[in-house]
């Protein structure tokens, strides 16, 4: 080398000259594949050689489902699809694994799988990994945890394992933003652990994991969605939580319970909700706007207030909840569910514009006091649509008799935009709880599912709403005139599907 090359060398040095993003591509994706997940994201940054290389990497996204056994050919697939990640850098933006394990060594294939996936940038991961009574079931690597693409992590499965030896409370945080635990096998310090690593952590789902008698969410600034079901104990510290909905088993839920003052809906049912939280709900939850509150506790009364809330939902079991008392001046939806209607409810709020209920009657006779309720507890409502939805069970009798009522009895007519009779015992006839209903409501649509309220039924509400008299004579000089001589007309609306059957009525004033 002359004296002029050494110069050409010293100078290409001085100026920093970069070989190696001269590369050919293929050379710089060996390169990424030989490097950490993290340190091979950075590379982008380097060049304009290097950001193309990682940006050309190939996108894989994989879903798999089937049973493990022997002699199947699932496993044999997988690995023929997978191979190429075995020599080649690639991105994953979403791995899905739904499997059923018939025996035991399976398990190191389903790893085999997972490494490779985690070596590739997976991003999302979704393991539904079951296994047969006589496979002791599957542990998740420990490493998965540790893989730093990873933001959304769903496990679910019959003896998926997760160990509590994974995690410890000085391990490195954790990238993940998503969680969803479903019937896995994993108890409350194990949970405790993993959110203690999860600091961006915004969304998480616990469901049905029957060891999680207990769950403390609380050292997680990100949060703001969580889901939880099946616990006893819940206690709630989320500075930034959003939406919270939660099912326990019939346990205590106390004021102190739940510490999140910018949640906007949430939705709880199945707790013990002290008289002191209910009291308290609109100076806890300044924000709340969607509240759907199951009652299945013995309550006489429930009263509640809140000047924020748009909608509420509220569901019961039982019928001694007599008395119901709603203040919520900005509320325009409601929805109660029940076996019953409340024989005293107050709503107030000048917004209302969508009411919907629905009563699964349970009651082994249904009278003509029980329409009167029903039709008092629909005309405290003043909204524009307006849904009455009735499941009666199979063994309840009605009847109904319009002589024991007077006209001072009566309560104001509703104006039901649809009534529906989702099912209904088999009858002889079905005059009663035509006569009932129509009594209190007079509906723009009636809606009837002959799979469930019989064919018999179907025909008789043709025949009595569509073919009927145009001059009924069912009343003669009486002062008090039944539904029949309100009805104009009714009407089967075309292109209607054959499990649900509507009618068109038509009310004079």
């Amino acid at each position: 080398m002359d004296e002029f090359e050494r110069k050409q060398k010293r100078v290409s040095l001085s100026l920093g000259f970069d070989r190696i993003s001269q590369l050919p591509q293929h050379i710089i994706h060996y390169i990424l594949f030989l490097m950490p997940t993290k340190d091979a994201a950075r590379t982008s940054a380097l060049s304009k050689s290097w950001f193309e290389a990682w940006k050309s990497l190939p996108k894989f996204c994989f879903e798999f489902k089937g049973l493990l056994i022997n002699g199947g050919d699932l496993h044999k697939s997988v690995d023929e699809i997978l191979l190429p990640l075995q020599h080649h850098k690639a991105i994953i933006p979403r791995f899905k694994l739904s499997v059923t394990l018939c025996h035991d060594k399976y398990a190191s294939r389903i790893d085999n799988w997972l490494e490779l996936a985690n070596r590739n940038h997976v991003q999302s991961l979704d393991l539904d990994i079951r296994s047969m009574d006589n496979v002791k079931g599957y542990a998740l690597p420990q490493t998965t945890f540790g893989v730093e693409s990873l933001t959304v992590l769903s496990l679910k499965g019959k003896n998926f394992k997760l160990d509590r030896n994974y995690f410890s409370y000085n391990m490195k945080p954790i990238c993940l933003r998503e969680l969803s635990l479903d019937r896995v096998d994993v108890d409350s310090l194990t949970i405790r652990k993993i959110l203690k690593c999860c600091p961006l952590l915004e969304a998480l789902t616990i469901t049905f994991c029957t060891k999680v008698e207990r769950v403390e969410l609380v050292n997680v600034p990100k949060l703001k969605m969580a889901k939880v079901y099946g616990v006893q104990k819940l206690r709630i510290e989320a500075p930034n939580l959003e939406k919270l909905n939660c099912r326990g088993y019939m346990k205590k839920l106390t004021s102190g319970s739940i510490a999140c003052n910018n949640v906007k809906e949430i939705d709880i049912a199945s707790f013990y909700l002290t008289k002191k939280l209910i009291r308290e709900f609109d100076s806890k939850f300044p924000l709340l706007e969607t509240l759907h509150l199951g009652i299945f506790f013995d309550r006489k009364e429930f009263k509640f207030s809140s000047h924020r809330l748009k909608s509420l939902s509220m569901s019961s079991t039982t019928e001694n909840l007599t008395t119901v008392e709603i203040d919520c001046e900005n509320l325009t939806s409601f929805k109660y569910f029940g076996s019953s209607a409340p024989s005293s409810f107050s709503i107030n709020s000048s917004c209302l514009n969508n009411v919907e209920n629905r009563f699964h009657v349970l009651r082994d006779h249904v009278d003509t006091f029980w329409f009167l309720t029903l039709g008092q507890y629909l005309g405290k409502f003043k909204a524009q649509h307006q849904t009455l939805q009735l499941w009666f069970d199979s063994s309840t009798t009605i009847s109904f008799t319009s002589e024991e009522l007077s006209k001072d009895q009566l309560p104001p007519l509703s104006s039901l935009e649809n009534l529906v009779i989702e099912m209904l015992p088999t009858m002889q006839d079905y005059t009663a709880i035509l006569d009932g209903l129509l009594c209190i409501c007079h509906p723009t649509l009636l809606s009837t599912f002959p799979d469930f309220t019989g064919e018999k039924f179907t025909k008789f509400l043709c025949q009595t709403l569509v073919n009927r008299e145009e001059e009924p004579k069912c009343c003669g000089e009486s002062d008090m005139k039944c539904w029949r001589h309100y009805l104009i007309s009714g009407a089967l609306p075309t292109g209607q599907i054959y499990i649900k059957k509507n009618i068109l009525l038509e009310w004079s004033l």
